[in-house]
């Protein structure tokens, strides 16, 4: 089937090459049989750019040498004959080339320019032409910016709502799948794509993550296997080299008990309302906790959000880590209309001997005494330590105080920091986390968890630091960080 896909070029989202008086789609592709259109833009503020002769050529290979295929002084090469245009709007500043009847031979290097020759004002194209012929809708034209997000809306009629779903990229005349509705996904896309059933009977949506160079190009999404049945929808995505979203650490590792910290920086200039981390699998991004409130339950005590809107940092920390949680996550914000999202991969390796140290739980009764301890290896003693009380919504600091009231006190000589609580009410039962933090940055982290007895047992108070069955905390480079929910 003969196939037209009009590629559209944006001048906004597009990297542009050369002159700032002339600017051109970096890249444009096309299929046998098919057109493209290319738009090159030009200042209006020269006279000489709205008057003079303009040309699309051809770069031979030799240097500096481009032959001209078409210019507005009537001239077409012979072998583009009838298939070629050029139509420039001096008032606009845009001159408009389409090439129709696609042949893979040309695929190659053009310049749109300006003036007598191509030593003068002019502007590269690459030309990529595909012999597939298997789309069978006019590609829709997508932009995204780089480690930005899009997301693309597959329709395929009712009839195919319980057939194999597919999203695959075209590359030299295949298209290779990238992700598909049996649980493959391309080893290259993992833990930055999702597929999920759309609002409608049929349709489907794919989100992409994390969007890089090589994103850019065709992209196909139907039923069946790689469009052979079905309907099919085809994408053609350009990506916007230029971005203000900051980047954070991809790859974290944590230990068997230990902790990590992810950092999530966004743009301080959005309002996002909503910040949530999950974890990826095929099926999608499952929330682990989101800045609204909610925690997954089975990560109650262990996970938190820190978030510094003025600064654009959202951190998340993580602890008493297992291997369950090795994988892939996402940090999401979103301010109702757009969202960005990011991710980060943890890895998880065997225990740590050189981390935050303390026993996981503490029994203490009512009215008496406890003491709590954590013990932190060397590298932390320039690091501020400190105890909070875990919830929903954060981790409530305990303020230091005198040395008989409950507070924070600091053993330099037995590297320990201690939270002391003299009088013990059932209401402190919970969750207690020790950690340390430099210049703003929240690092390792310790979780104890306090039960509190309604009898008040006799004898000594809880004292943990004569009880010392210690147990391995968490590593300051590991976050730990739980989402529930489906983003």
């Amino acid at each position: 089937m003969t196939m037209y896909l009009f590629v559209l070029i944006s001048v906004l989202i597009l990297q542009f090459s050369e002159s700032k008086e002339l600017v051109g789609p970096k890249q444009v592709t096309g299929f046998v049989s098919g057109s493209i259109t290319i738009k090159c833009f030009y200042s209006t503020l020269t006279k000489a750019n709205k008057y003079d002769r303009k040309f699309l050529c051809r770069e031979t290979g030799r240097r500096n040498l481009c032959d001209t295929i078409i210019s507005t002084n009537s001239y077409v090469m012979e072998k583009f004959e009838n298939r070629i245009s050029l139509v420039d709007n001096s008032e606009e500043g845009v001159m408009v080339i389409k090439l129709s009847g696609l042949q893979l031979s040309d695929q190659g290097t053009y310049r749109c320019g300006i003036g007598k020759s191509a030593s003068g004002l002019t502007a590269v194209v690459n030309v990529f032409v595909t012999e597939d012929s298997t789309i069978r809708n006019e590609a829709e034209l997508m932009y995204g910016q780089l480690r930005s997000s899009v997301t693309f809306l597959c329709k395929v009629d009712k009839q195919y709502s319980s057939s194999p779903k597919y999203f695959c990229k075209i590359n030299k005349g295949e298209c290779r799948t990238i992700i598909n509705s049996t649980g493959y996904i391309s080893n290259e896309y993992h833990g930055r794509i999702v597929l999920s059933n759309g609002e409608d009977p049929g349709s489907f949506t794919v989100k992409l993550i994390q969007l890089r160079k090589e994103d850019a190009g065709l992209y196909l999404c139907g039923v069946g296997n790689n469009a052979e049945g079905g309907d099919s929808n085809a994408f053609e995505l350009h990506i916007n080299e230029d971005t203000d979203i900051p980047q954070g650490s991809r790859v974290l590792t944590g230990n068997i008990g230990g902790s990590i910290s992810a950092l999530c920086p966004f743009n301080p200039k959005k309002n996002y309302t909503v910040k949530v981390w999950c974890k990826w699998d095929k099926q999608g991004c499952h929330p682990i906790i989101r800045s609204n409130g909610f925690v997954q339950e089975n990560y109650e005590g262990r996970i938190l959000i820190h978030d510094n809107p003025e600064n654009g940092t959202m951190q998340v920390l993580m602890n008493q880590l297992s291997m369950e949680d090795k994988g892939w996550y996402w940090c999401m914000m979103t301010d109702g209309t757009t969202d960005q999202i990011s991710f980060v991969q943890v890895n998880i390796e065997g225990g740590n001997h050189d981390q935050l140290a303390g026993q996981k739980e503490v029994v203490a009764s009512t009215g008496k005494q406890v003491i709590i301890p954590c013990t932190y290896p060397c590298r932390y003693t320039s690091y501020q330590k400190y105890w909070c009380k875990w919830g929903n919504y954060g981790c409530n600091p305990m303020i230091s105080q005198d040395n008989d009231e409950d507070g924070l006190s600091i053993n330099c000589e037995n590297r320990e920091v201690v939270l002391t609580i003299n009088t013990v009410k059932k209401t402190d039962e919970g969750w207690y986390w020790c950690g340390v933090t430099k210049f703003g940055r929240y690092g390792e982290t310790l979780a104890v968890h306090l039960k509190v007895e309604s009898e008040i047992e006799k004898g000594t108070p809880h004292d943990l630091s004569r009880n010392r069955n210690i147990d391995p905390g968490m590593d300051d480079n590991n976050p730990r960080d739980k989402h529930n929910g489906t983003p």
